[in-house]
């Protein structure tokens, strides 16, 4: 299988603390719309005491309206939360009333004074201690002088020292209040200040990761680097070697081309036209008989060597051919080794690579007796490209078909049809080998995918890369197992 290219994650960025402000804000928000509530149904309850059922609406509901028109109003400010503060001194003054001064709806203020210290804001206490000074100075002063339905208290009469001790007791709680409020604050503001030191710290941890992380990946692709460098050299070793050898078997064809030339049948024929002319001579010391034998065997021997420097010559030529074709594969390898990929594109004859490539593959094809079948038109358009790596898919795709049919009997035979079709020359190459399921087909073309127990899954991997270059199109389908192959590979003309 392929081995997995390494990779570095991407770093997750902390996304810091929440604002606590805000959500102080809002949280307090909730709390209060339903203390709001309950001292406006408080109210209405309270009417039915002392039937103060306008005072109930009329001021509860003014406190309500003034609390959340100034908050839609004035969304972004915090002056709401001082309207507020002196309305919940209004709802303790509004209670009192209702309730015909009933002592015990003073702790209202308290209870009042106690909400706000969620906002965590000591200045909220301010406009509610105002509101009960303002309320108890003046609505006792008013009982005092003996105005009528003031409801201030139960008692006939609020003295002065009273009053300074309700009040005092009052500022007390508020100051109480307005300190656990700074307090609150304060260790909110601590809170924040460890959360962003916190954040802080996590990303400078996170910047120190990232960079240990690229160092890494900078080793890795170094690495990576030398093991592939390390390949290259081994590869361009082998193929030195092959080149080498090449070299030398070529060199050792064209001297037996050379031997063959300097070895001219005209000599044995003029021999044997010697001993025709000599015959009568000959078969005077040998007899007719023998001397025709000699002109006879000397004839046939004319004429076979002959024939046989033809046939030796045309496999030479076809053994220098398929040289140079190897040859010029071990140059564009070693291009692409070295880094040099050639982009040259030259206009070349389809049919020309085939032929050329079964000539080199005739040695495994006659071995297995495989008939090879040729469907190819002469008159086929030229297509531009890499002649020698369009040869080194042929040599891929024929060697898979060669390999994929069983040599234990059966139809052995591969079938070439190239046609043209919508613009497009279309070489198709059916076998009847082994053929394969949708599950491998699904994994052909997967960089180091193989069936076979020696193969390097690179085959059709380069295959694909090749002919992707040449803006072609290059599959491989079959219809299941012990049903064949077949390659299609298109090129636009």
């Amino acid at each position: 299988m392929f081995k997995k290219k390494n990779s570095i994650s991407s770093p997750v960025k902390f996304l810091g603390p929440p604002d606590l402000k805000l959500d102080v804000k809002e949280r307090s928000d909730k709390i209060i719309d339903y203390f709001l509530c309950g001292y406006f149904v408080g109210g209405l309850l309270f009417a039915f005491y002392y039937d103060t059922w306008a005072i109930a609406f009329g001021v509860g509901g003014f406190s309500l309206s003034a609390y959340y028109i100034a908050k839609m109003a004035l969304p972004d400010s915090d002056l709401y939360q001082y309207i507020l503060s002196a309305i919940l001194g209004v709802f303790m003054a509004q209670y009192i009333y209702q309730m015909h001064g009933l002592f015990e709806m003073h702790f209202l203020a308290f209870i009042g004074s106690a909400i706000l210290i969620t906002y965590q804001n000591w200045k909220l206490q301010i406009p509610i201690m105002c509101v009960v000074v303002i309320h108890h100075s003046l609505f006792g002063y008013l009982q005092d002088i003996g105005i009528d339905k003031v409801y201030f208290t139960q008692l006939d009469y609020f003295t002065l020292q009273t009053f300074i001790i309700h009040v005092l007791l009052a500022a007390i709680i508020f100051l109480i209040s307005g300190l656990w409020a700074y307090q609150f604050k304060k260790y909110s503001e601590l809170q924040i200040s460890q959360a962003r030191d916190m954040e802080r710290l996590q990303e400078e941890a996170l910047t120190a990761v990232n960079a240990q992380k690229e160092q890494l990946e900078r080793h890795v692709a170094v690495l990576d680097k030398a093991v592939a460098q390390g390949k290259f050299e081994m590869a361009s070793d082998v193929m030195h070697d092959i080149g080498n050898a090449v070299v030398g078997f070529g060199s050792y064809l064209t001297r037996v081309k050379y031997l063959q030339d300097q070895n001219d049948p005209n000599t044995l024929q003029h021999l044997a036209k010697f001993f025709e002319e000599q015959k009568p001579g000959v078969a005077a010391v040998i007899g007719q008989a023998k001397a025709n034998a000699v002109v006879e065997v000397l004839s046939g021997l004319c004429e076979a060597q002959k024939n046989n420097k033809e046939e030796i010559n045309k496999s030479i030529t076809e053994q220098i051919n398929i040289i140079t074709n190897i040859q010029e594969i071990l140059h564009i390898q070693r291009q692409y080794i070295e880094g040099h990929g050639t982009q040259e594109r030259k206009l070349i004859n389809l049919k020309n690579i085939i032929n050329d490539t079964l000539a080199m593959l005739f040695t495994p094809i006659d071995k297995m007796g495989i008939a090879v079948s040729l469907d190819i038109p002469e008159d086929l358009p030229m297509i531009k490209g890499d002649r020698t790596k369009l040869m080194q898919v042929m040599l891929n795709v024929l060697k898979n078909s060669i390999e994929a049919i069983s040599a234990e009997g059966g139809d052995r035979s591969i079938f070439l049809h190239v046609r043209m079709q919508d613009g497009l020359l279309i070489l198709e190459i059916r076998d009847t080998g082994e053929g394969f399921d949708e599950k491998t087909g699904n994994q052909l073309f997967n960089r180091g995918f193989t069936t076979k127990v020696s193969g390097s899954g690179q085959s059709l991997y380069n295959c694909q890369a090749i002919i992707d270059s040449h803006a072609g199109i290059f599959s491989v389908t079959s219809a299941g197992k012990g049903k064949g192959a077949i390659v299609s590979i298109q090129f636009k003309v």
